[in-house]
C-alpha cells in the first residue's frame, strides 16, 4: 500500500493537493519519522500518524455535519447499519455532500488498521435508501460477501419490509401493486401510461415493479401501512402508494398537495438474507419510529 492511498481512506473527502501539503508541512509521520513523499510505500507493521491541529477542513465537516450512524450487527464480511432520515445513502464521486457511505468507509479503515493484524477492508455499497428515509442498510467488507450479496438482491430473495404513513386510506386493506417505471426527465417516477409524448425517448418499456402491502391501522387522516418490497426501482413504494390515492406524508416530490412538516415518513424495519459465509438466514428489524405512532394516535 502506499501512503497516499492510506491518506484517502482516512480523508476521503480531502483534495489530493491537500493531502500532498500535510505530507510537505510534516504531518504525517510513519514509525515516528516524518514521511518523505505521498507515494512512499508503507508495509503491514508501519505506524502511520497525522497531527490533526490544522486537519483538512472537508474532512472535519464530515464528521462534523453527520451523525454517527448506528450499528446493527457486524462481523468480518458485513456490516448492518441504521440510516437517519435526511442522510445520502451514496452519490457520485468528488460530490462534497456527506454520505453514510464514506462514514462506513472511514470506520471500517479505521478498524482494519487497529490490533495486531492489519487488513484493509473494501466496502461494498449494495443498496440505497432515498435521503429522507430512514431504516436499514447493509455493506459488506470483502468482494466475497459483495458478490453474494449483490446476487441475492438481483434475484430478489432478500426481504426487504417498511413501514410508511400515508395520507387518506389504501383501497384496500391489503393488495399487491405491479407496474413497470419510467424516470421522467425532472427525476421523478411514475407507472407507464399510453399517452403519446408522455414517456421520454427510449424508456417505453419501464421497469417492473412489484409492491405488497398490508394496513396496519386506519384513522380518519392517516393509515400505517406496512410494505413489502419485491423489486427495488427508484422511488418505488412512494410512487406505488401515492398512484393508489394515498401518499407517503411528508413526501416532497408525490404528496405536493399535502401540507409538509419534518421527516419523510418511510421506513426500512426490517431486512433479511442468507449470511454470505455461514449461508444462515439472518433477519434484522428496528421499531416503527415513535414520530408514526403519535401521528397514528391523532
Amino acid at each position: 500500500m502506499l501512503l497516499v492511498d492510506w491518506l484517502v481512506k482516512k480523508y476521503p473527502t480531502a483534495k489530493r493537493v491537500n493531502l500532498k501539503r500535510m505530507v510537505e508541512e510534516g504531518r504525517v509521520r510513519i514509525n515516528g519519522r516524518k514521511a518523505m513523499k505521498l507515494k512512499q510505500e508503507l508495509i503491514d507493521a508501519d505506524q502511520v500518524s497525522v497531527d490533526e491541529s490544522k486537519q483538512p477542513k472537508k474532512a472535519a465537516a464530515v464528521s462534523d455535519r453527520l451523525p454517527p450512524f448506528k450499528i446493527i450487527y457486524e462481523d468480518g464480511d458485513i456490516l448492518v447499519v441504521y440510516k437517519e432520515p435526511g442522510v445520502l445513502t451514496s452519490t457520485v464521486p468528488q460530490e462534497p455532500r456527506v454520505t453514510i457511505l464514506k462514514q462506513v468507509q472511514d470506520y471500517v479503515f479505521q478498524q482494519s488498521m487497529t490490533g495486531s493484524r492489519r487488513q484493509v477492508l473494501r466496502v461494498g455499497l449494495i443498496h440505497r435508501l432515498d435521503k429522507d428515509a430512514g431504516g436499514l442498510l447493509v455493506f459488506s467488507k470483502n468482494d466475497v460477501a459483495y458478490k453474494s450479496l449483490k446476487d441475492q438482491f438481483f434475484e430478489h430473495t432478500v426481504e426487504r419490509v417498511y413501514t410508511a404513513v400515508v395520507h387518506g386510506q389504501m383501497p384496500e386493506p391489503k393488495g399487491r401493486i405491479r407496474s413497470r417505471l419510467v424516470e421522467m426527465k425532472d427525476g421523478t417516477v411514475r407507472s407507464i401510461r399510453h399517452r403519446k409524448g408522455e414517456l421520454p425517448p427510449g424508456k417505453d418499456k419501464g421497469e417492473e415493479a412489484i409492491t405488497e402491502y398490508l394496513v396496519l391501522k386506519e384513522g380518519d387522516l392517516h393509515s400505517l401501512v406496512r410494505v413489502v418490497l419485491h423489486t427495488g426501482r427508484k422511488h418505488q413504494i412512494r410512487v406505488h402508494l401515492s398512484e393508489r390515492g394515498a401518499p407517503i406524508m411528508n413526501d416532497s416530490v408525490y404528496a405536493k398537495e399535502f401540507p409538509k412538516a419534518s421527516r419523510l415518513f418511510l421506513e426500512a424495519t426490517l431486512l433479511a438474507f442468507v449470511h454470505p459465509t455461514t449461508e444462515k438466514r439472518m433477519s434484522f428489524e428496528v421499531p416503527i419510529p415513535e414520530e408514526f405512532k403519535r401521528v397514528m394516535e391523532m
